[in-house]
């Protein structure tokens, strides 16, 4: 499975520049590139208003979130840190994966170090899920306003780690 980074904040772009991740990185929306899977770090209830989730939504229509929200009642609830993927309608990115990386309280807590686990969780149910190539953008740099270098490396690893392993 592949996975690309992509975000059109010209700072985290250069974060993630810096680390030389092992992924294909592109300033701009992970939409816009050959994915067919793209990752809303929506909140724990699935509502996708704002930030990327919003450019989500208009992309791939209300019916994504709609079917995000359907899926998360069904499993009786999603935390930050887990993943899962629903469909979409969409000709090319026939998949989401929504990663939660703020809780529906809009509680934040904590430092950065929990993307490890939202970024590595949403790779991982992609790669059972069959996925060829992922697409997301930086987690937890938007809304939830944390430290750029230190929430980008905590995605490095974590996207590292469900693709290659601890090596």
């Amino acid at each position: 499975m592949e996975v690309l980074v992509a975000d059109n904040d010209k700072r985290v772009f250069q974060a993630f520049k810096d680390y030389e991740p092992d992924f294909q990185l592109e300033f701009g929306n992970p939409m816009a590139y050959e994915v067919d899977a793209v990752v809303s770090p929506a909140n724990t209830l699935g509502i996708m208003n704002g930030g990327f989730d919003a450019s989500i939504r208009r992309v791939l229509g209300a019916w994504a979130e709609v079917n995000a929200r359907k899926a998360i009642d069904e499993r009786g609830g999603i935390k930050i840190g887990e993943a899962i993927i629903v469909n979409t309608y969409h000709k090319k990115i026939t998949k989401l994966v929504v990663a939660p990386t703020i809780s529906h309280r809009g509680e934040m807590g904590g430092d950065s170090s929990f993307i490890y686990d939202v970024a590595y969780a949403a790779v991982n149910v992609a790669k059972g899920a069959n996925i060829k190539k992922l697409g997301m953008t930086s987690l937890g740099t938007g809304a939830r306003g944390l430290d750029i270098y230190d929430t980008v490396i905590h995605q490095i690893e974590g996207i590292h780690d469900a693709l290659y392993g601890n090596e």
